[in-house]
């Protein structure tokens, strides 16, 4: 009896643990999704925490001092789909005009459109990467051994 006992009381104790570690996660879960994405069913994510991938449209970028803090819209673009971002506080140094970005934050309805509240931005600028293919000498440039198509 006591064998028994110990092995159903062990049994719950691991349950009761699984599931406390699997709902803590849930609600830390966040989505990563690209504009055409989240823009084909956009109620899905209606007040959600997700990442949105794409690029910042040439011109959308405004910004704005409020006191001590600086707030931007810009529009983000992926695949023919825009979405308009609204972000307050410090900006990467590779953000601008058609950089690529993901940004963090909440899928929010304003007007009958839907925004994202961004809380972080994370940019790259791929052409600063390019530079320095471009610099490269030729002679640099691997060369695939002869005979090889």
């Amino acid at each position: 009896m006591s064998r028994t006992l110990k092995i159903i009381l062990t049994v719950c104790i691991l349950g009761a643990a699984g599931g406390v570690l699997f709902y803590s996660s849930l609600s830390e879960a966040e989505y990563y999704k690209h504009v055409d994405q989240v823009l084909e069913n956009p109620a899905r994510f209606k007040d959600t925490s997700l990442k949105i991938h794409g690029f910042v449209e040439a011109g959308s970028i405004v910004e704005e001092v409020h006191g001590q803090t600086i707030s931007r819209t810009f529009i983000l673009g992926y695949e023919g789909q825009r979405i308009r971002v609204h972000h307050s506080g410090p900006k990467p140094d590779t953000f601008r005009d058609l950089s690529e970005v993901v940004a963090r934050g909440k899928l929010v309805e304003r007007d009958g459109e839907y925004q994202l509240e961004a809380v972080e931005l994370m940019a790259k600028c791929p052409s600063k990467y390019e530079e320095n293919r471009r610099s490269r000498p030729p002679s640099a440039t691997p060369k695939a051994p002869a005979g090889t198509p």
